[in-house]
C-alpha cells in the first residue's frame, strides 16, 4: 500500500472572473522515503504540499494517507499532531513558548509519549542549551533547528518541509537541509520538500516537478 496517493485532485482558485487550476488533475502514488518537489514561483508545489499535509481540500478528487481518505475518513488534530510533522519556512514558533514548550508541543496530545526522541534530537541538534530560551532570542538557523526539532519529535510517519531553507543563508540552509533528511533516515519517518533550490534536489531519493499545476516524476 502506498504511503500517500492522489485521485484525480484539483485544486481551484478564483482569480478574478476567472478560475485557476493549481493543482491540474493529479493521479499519483508517492511510497516511503524523502521526495523532493521542485518548481517555480507560482507553480502549485506550495498548493500540493498544503493539500496532501491536509491543510488545503482539493475542489475534485482524493486525497489518500495509508489507504484512508484524508478529508473524509481520517481525524485532523490526531493526523496533525501524531502522524504528520511540518518544517515551515517561516518557523511558525510560539513567540510566547520557550524552545521547550514548542518542540513538546505535538506531544501534548499523546497519553503515550516517548521522551526518548525528544532527549536525542535535542542533542543531534545542538539546542539543548537553548531548552529555557525564547524563539526571538535566536538566529534563524537555531529556529528552524526548534522547528526540526518540534516536527520529529513525536515521531511522525510524515514531514511535510514548506521551502525550510528559504529564509537561511547558503550555509545555514545545507546544514538545515542535511539535518532534516539525516534525522528523517534515523527515526524511519518520509519527508515531502517543496523548494524552487535546485541545488537541494540533491538530497532526495524521489524527484518531481511541478508545473502550472502539474506534477511530473523525474527520478
Amino acid at each position: 500500500m502506498s504511503l500517500i496517493r492522489l485521485e484525480n485532485v484539483t485544486k481551484v482558485f478564483k482569480q478574478g472572473t476567472t478560475n485557476q487550476n493549481a493543482l491540474d488533475n493529479i493521479t499519483m502514488e508517492f511510497d516511503e522515503g524523502i521526495h523532493f518537489i521542485y518548481g517555480k514561483s507560482g507553480s502549485g508545489k506550495t498548493t500540493f504540499l498544503h493539500t496532501i499535509a491536509g491543510f488545503e481540500k482539493p475542489t475534485r478528487g482524493k486525497v489518500y494517507f495509508d489507504g484512508k481518505s484524508i478529508y473524509d475518513e481520517l481525524s485532523m488534530p490526531k493526523l496533525h499532531s501524531h502522524d504528520f510533522g511540518f518544517v515551515f519556512q517561516a518557523y511558525n514558533l510560539i513567540a510566547p513558548f520557550t524552545v521547550k514548550d514548542n518542540i513538546q508541543l505535538p506531544m501534548r496530545f499523546d497519553r503515550n509519549k516517548d521522551m526518548t526522541v525528544f532527549e536525542e534530537v535535542v542533542d543531534i541538534l545542538g539546542i539543548r542549551d537553548k531548552l529555557l530560551r525564547y524563539p526571538n532570542t535566536l538566529s534563524g538557523g537555531e529556529q528552524q533547528r526548534v522547528a526540526i526539532a518540534r516536527a520529529i519529535s513525536n515521531s511522525p510517519k510524515i514531514i511535510f518541509g514548506d521551502e525550510p531553507t528559504g529564509n537561511l543563508d547558503k550555509k545555514n540552509g545545507t546544514v538545515v537541509i542535511e539535518l532534516l533528511v539525516d534525522l528523517c533516515k534515523r527515526y524511519n519517518s518520509s519527508l515531502f520538500v517543496v523548494t524552487h533550490d535546485m541545488d537541494l534536489l540533491k538530497y532526495g531519493e524521489h524527484i518531481y516537478q511541478m508545473s502550472d499545476g502539474v506534477l511530473t516524476k523525474e527520478q
